[in-house]
């Protein structure tokens, strides 16, 4: 299998296949997707969407991240496969649930706090807008109210959905936003778990994406 990735390894769109792949024990190499910020021509039109992170197994190609992760555990099932989602199926749900929303619902946050910004760190940061602020708001909020664990989890045991969320917690703890002890201590150690420490660490460009 290969995985087709930005170079800057900096997004979590990239980050959750990857960790999957590992997660799930299966062997796969890495190839750059873009130049100059352009998705290859070959890989566009493999994609069909014409976007990266890409996935290609044998002759079949899928991108976009969701749907790389989900075509994982269909492909690769439990219990001969380790799972990426909660095998309860309301915890399963809810994790899905938080995997739309962080991806879908975090714009403002997204374009204030950018993920370059935990790989490309800088000295001073300008407060949150109030969207911006806002979401950040809701989103420690809601993730305190799910009591996590500070071993990193938020169902229990591990599951895909604590990639996404640890990522865009991550983006506040690194920049010095205040989030809850609770709510920072499960998403450093889903920052440290190995598969997630294997992508954070993979060498990079030396200079940040314009």
């Amino acid at each position: 299998m290969i995985l087709y990735l930005d170079a800057y390894w900096s997004n979590t769109w990239d980050c959750a296949p990857y960790v999957a792949l590992r997660e799930k024990g299966l062997a796969f190499s890495t190839v750059l997707a873009m130049v100059n910020n352009t998705v290859t021509a070959p890989i566009r039109y493999q994609a069909i969407t014409g976007l990266e992170p890409a996935l290609q197994h044998g002759d079949f190609w899928v991108a976009e991240s969701y749907a790389i992760i989900e075509y994982l555990e269909d492909a690769f099932p439990p219990p001969a496969f380790p799972p990426l989602f909660p095998q309860d199926l309301h915890a399963r749900a809810r994790a899905r649930q938080l995997m739309s929303w962080t991806r879908m619902e975090l714009t403002d946050l997204r374009r204030e706090r950018t993920s370059t910004l935990l790989f490309y760190p800088r000295d001073e940061h300008p407060p949150l807008g109030p969207h911006a602020a806002a979401q950040a708001a809701k989103l420690c909020a809601m993730i305190e109210r799910l009591a996590p664990s500070p071993t990193g989890a938020l169902f229990g045991d591990w599951c895909i959905a604590d990639v996404d969320v640890a990522f865009a917690l991550m983006r506040l703890v690194k920049t010095g936003y205040p989030v809850p002890d609770s709510v920072r201590a499960y998403a450093e150690a889903v920052w440290q778990r190995p598969s997630v420490r294997e992508y954070v660490e993979h060498p990079r460009p030396p200079h940040a994406p314009h």
